[in-house]
């Protein structure tokens, strides 16, 4: 099955970041979720003294953060897997839909001229219908 699409779905070469570098990231999550509810302090207190908790363990003992960040690394791989289609559906049916459909109804701009059913595409290049050139410099 695996030979049947583009991409490869595999991800056993894909490394999990560290367990410092996920603690950051929480504790930078944490800490923005206590400043955008410090009005109410009953959300702000917790979520700062988890983040100061998350801070002290990543800069001390990051060791202790490993299961959260497997937790988190999968949780990011299970979404890479359910968003990336749906975006790249998105995308398809936004943009190249619709320029395949206005290709139909206009002139394609890909085919330099019209031509008759079953008559070919081929252009004719003898060595009597193209100037002579010389192939010192191609580029």
């Amino acid at each position: 099955m695996s030979g049947n699409f583009h991409e490869e779905l595999r991800h056993e070469d894909v490394k999990p970041p560290s367990a410092r570098a996920t603690g950051i990231v929480f504790v930078v999550v944490t800490a923005i979720i206590a400043a955008l509810w410090r009005d109410n302090l009953g959300v702000a207190i917790p979520f700062a003294g988890l983040s100061v908790a998350l801070g002290v363990v990543s800069w001390r003992c990051p060791k202790l953060l490993g299961p959260l960040n497997i937790l988190w690394f999968r949780f990011g791989l299970l979404l890479h897997k359910i968003v990336n289609p749906v975006v790249m559906l998105v995308l398809f049916a936004i943009a190249i839909v619709p320029a395949g459909l206005i290709m139909q109804r206009l002139r394609d701009p890909l085919v330099k001229q019209r031509r008759a059913p079953g008559e070919s595409y081929w252009v004719d290049l003898t060595a009597e219908s193209r100037p002579a050139s010389s192939m010192t410099q191609q580029f």
